[in-house]
């Protein structure tokens, strides 16, 4: 299965349909027209960006930029479980601003830095509704790699969501950058990465992850999709639950609703530690993720079918 942008999954299962099949014309035609850079494609009261004709990064609504249309995107934010108030929030990949949008509308106290490496990612900001720069938020373009290691950061919440056209972005997923992004953590804050791939991939992230946060780490699916949105903690949590659940006012009665549905399903692992731990801790881990990505009938199947869902 080629690799693609899981938040709006295509299981490329079945044939395409005609609807589909003109669909990829219009997306190869802009692609063309845009000589491989990130290109915006309208669809009814839809906006998608795309990296190449079958790699979407993001999606939004017209009507209602702020709103948080893909599953995954939602499954991210249930850092608000554990931390319903954070002062500062740190994001490396821009995309189209849904998560920064989200925060920036429903979080005022919170101020936010954007790092992205793609100069011509943030030339479509505008596009995308994503607010200027101000007191509360700053949009950087860099590598993220080396402004973690030239700056000291304490934030509360670091959201990784760092894919390029080929899918998750390597060096944004090894032991050494994890281990920058803990330094970057306040003693009671939290990295949330969005995963995608097989689980032959996705077993040594969750693994490299324990390595660096201990056992205090926390996974789930997202509901309309097959990314795997994981929660690493800095400090340690006996439970991923809100400590006051009347705290948890997210402006949005959906999002609440996606999150105690995540909450439900959020899970960890504790393995012993022994000489056999590591063997151990992979063969847990993969037989926890082959109950949790597996195949779903309800998801869309296409592009096509999910764009119209979301109209």
């Amino acid at each position: 299965m080629q690799k693609i942008r899981a938040s709006l999954s295509r299981l490329f299962l079945n044939k395409p349909s005609k609807s589909e099949l003109a669909r990829l014309h219009q997306l190869e035609l802009l692609q063309r027209e845009h000589q491989g850079k990130p290109f915006v494609f309208d669809e009814g009261n839809l906006r998608f960006m795309y990296f190449n004709q079958k790699s979407v990064q993001s999606a939004m609504k017209i009507n209602a930029p702020d709103e948080l249309l893909c599953g995954y995107t939602s499954a991210m934010m249930a850092f608000l479980l554990v931390n319903p108030a954070p002062q500062q929030i740190l994001m490396i990949g821009l995309g189209g601003g849904s998560l920064v949008k989200f925060c920036y509308h429903h979080l005022p106290d919170c101020h936010i830095t954007v790092l992205e490496i793609d100069p011509d990612v943030i030339a479509l900001r505008g596009q995308f509704m994503i607010p200027a720069n101000d007191d509360r938020l700053t949009i950087i373009h860099c590598d993220a790699i080396d402004y973690l290691a030239q700056n000291t950061l304490q934030v509360d919440i670091l959201l990784l969501d760092g894919f390029d056209a080929e899918g998750l972005v390597q060096e944004l997923n090894t032991a050494s950058f994890y281990a920058a992004c803990h330094a970057a953590l306040k003693p009671t804050g939290i990295l949330v990465a969005n995963m995608w791939g097989k689980r032959a991939l996705l077993v040594p992230l969750l693994s490299a992850l324990r390595g660096q946060f201990g056992q205090n780490v926390w996974w789930c699916r997202s509901l309309d999709s097959y990314n795997l949105i994981v929660f690493s903690l800095k400090s340690k949590l006996s439970k991923f639950t809100p400590s006051n659940a009347s705290q948890l006012q997210t402006g949005d009665q959906s999002l609440t609703l996606q999150l105690t549905k995540l909450n439900q399903q959020m899970r960890t692992l504790h393995v012993p530690e022994d000489a056999d731990y590591d063997a151990r801790e992979r063969v847990a881990l993969t037989a926890d993720l082959a109950t949790l990505l597996v195949t779903d009938d309800s998801l869309p199947r296409s592009e096509v079918e999910w764009s119209a869902t979301h109209q």
